[in-house]
């Protein structure tokens, strides 16, 4: 559809560069106005209005081309897609790339020349906004049903129904009441059309009079003028058994006139099916006498089916036992491995009798400080003594003397 509307626009921008049928156009602004535009796009942007030829010719392309950018990019984001609001001042090439990009993603023709966007108008213009704007209305599920034409009711029928109206009962009295109206008025040469009861007044609140009409040519025009008007609606009465009575022995024919075609389509409909049933019965036991060995042969391998059927499910079940077995066995392989790598680390690794000399090293160093320190301790010690002693020997020469 795209493609097709795409080559009509192609011959038009070709024969006719500035020219588009007012036909696009207005097409066009149908569906803007379907999708409500006006309250949606104008008033929510505060734009002006625009009429059915703005977009025929180009007369004013800044203003036209943001006018078109701006319709574009509200019914992209009807489609559902994320298009930024363009401004008077952004870089059209890239607004218009931005299109294009949208109208590929939609498989929409864009073999064309995007120098003709930059103007604003045109048949390639209006040919991109009918497209979004197709779409728009597909996608919200719009439905173009067909006019419905009403029948108009007639206020002349409701004036009488509402003003004419009277009982079945009273007609023969207000008959005989106004013939004898008639007649009074007949014996003074006067004629009033509106003598009736005003509770039965005729349809307008006109009073149709007639001052001596002694011509019978007069009377019959002036009799064909209000005849219309004087209509007498008779309003039946809901009460009325004999009306029940009609209305019962209507629908006792209507009934018996259904019943009738009814039974026969029945009787032909029931013989049509006990033929078919008779068919299908004699055909399913020919073909049960031609398929009985077939059958047998199908039991047969049915149950060998279901033997070896079950056969592989036992399998199936020793099959992943093993493989739960396989899968501990595995287990215990990879810990074993990794406990053989450790060792094999450990014994090949020389770190731990370097590590045995290095502390027999730090050992022999401490034993020799610990031999230096008790030397050293030792002297002063026998240093103590012998002052000690010396004193001892002068505090006992002392005493001697002073005995």
């Amino acid at each position: 559809m795209f493609r097709h509307e795409y080559g009509l626009a192609m011959d038009r921008d070709q024969n006719s560069a500035s020219y588009v049928s007012s036909f696009q156009a207005d097409d066009l602004m149908e569906k803007l106005k379907l999708l409500n535009y006006e309250r949606l796009l104008l008033k929510e942007m505060k734009m002006k209005q625009i009429n059915r030829y703005y977009f025929l010719k180009s007369f004013n392309p800044g203003e036209q081309f943001f006018m078109f950018t701006s319709i574009c990019a509200w019914l992209i984001r009807k489609i559902g897609k994320t298009f930024d609001q363009p401004q008077e001042f952004d870089d059209p090439n890239m607004v218009i790339s931005r299109i294009i990009r949208v109208l590929q993603e939609m498989d929409v023709p864009t073999d064309f020349q995007t120098n003709k966007l930059i103007q604003g108008a045109g048949p390639i213009c209006v040919y991109i906004m009918d497209c979004l704007a197709t779409q728009a209305l597909k996608l919200t599920k719009f439905q173009i049903k067909r006019p419905e034409c009403r029948k108009e009711d007639d206020p002349m029928v409701d004036l009488i129904e509402n003003d004419s109206e009277i009982i079945l009962e009273k007609v023969e009295e207000e008959q005989m009441a106004e013939a004898s109206e008639g007649s009074d008025d007949e014996g003074n040469g006067l004629f009033d059309l509106n003598f009736s009861d005003p509770k039965n007044r005729k349809i307008t609140n006109k009073e149709y009079k007639i001052d001596s009409l002694t011509d019978s040519e007069n009377w019959r025009l002036e009799l064909e003028r209000v005849l219309p008007q004087l209509k007498v609606v008779v309003k039946t009465d809901p009460r009325d058994w004999r009306a029940h009575l009609e209305q019962m022995r209507s629908l006792r024919s209507n009934i018996e006139s259904a019943t009738d075609e009814t039974d026969s389509q029945l009787k032909k409909l029931q013989t049509d099916i006990s033929y078919v049933m008779e068919k299908i019965e004699s055909r399913e036991k020919h073909l049960n006498n031609d398929l009985k060995d077939l059958i047998q042969q199908y039991k047969r391998i049915l149950v060998e089916y279901n033997q070896v059927h079950n056969q592989m499910k036992a399998i199936d079940g020793e099959k992943t036992e093993k493989e739960h077995d396989l899968s501990k066995i595995t287990n215990e392989l990879e810990n074993i491995k990794i406990q053989m790598e450790q060792r094999g680390n450990s014994m090949t690794d020389g770190s731990p009798l370097i590590n045995i000399k290095k502390a027999i090293f730090r050992i022999k160093e401490e034993i020799s400080d610990m031999d230096i320190k008790i030397g050293v301790m030792e002297h002063t010690l026998n240093s103590e003594i012998i002052k000690q002693s010396a004193q001892y020997a002068e505090f006992d020469s002392l005493v001697m003397a002073a005995h």
